[in-house]
């Protein structure tokens, strides 16, 4: 195997490494989004703001994974643009 055949095979292992990991990431958004509206269902209008604490963490962690998540589709899209090179 000649060294450009296995730098496309490596690059297209890494493609599959993001996809696998961008999937896994999607679900733990979905099940974000699921304990938020089990918070805002079984602890509104808390008397301690318990409710409020906890959404503004919910929506701090769901941020930072729709960053992470951006962050490896652009990976995934330069790492295309090297097989194609």
């Amino acid at each position: 195997m000649s060294a450009v055949q296995q730098i496309i095979q490596a690059v297209t292992q890494c493609e599959r490494q993001i996809d696998d990991q961008l999937r896994k990431l999607n679900a733990f958004s979905q099940q974000i989004e699921q304990v938020m509206s089990q918070v805002q269902a079984q602890l509104a209008g808390s008397t301690q703001s318990y409710d409020q604490k906890m959404m503004q963490q919910l929506n701090q962690t769901k941020k930072q994974l729709q960053d992470t998540i951006q962050l490896l589709q652009n990976a995934k899209s330069k790492l295309a643009r090297v097989r194609v090179i």
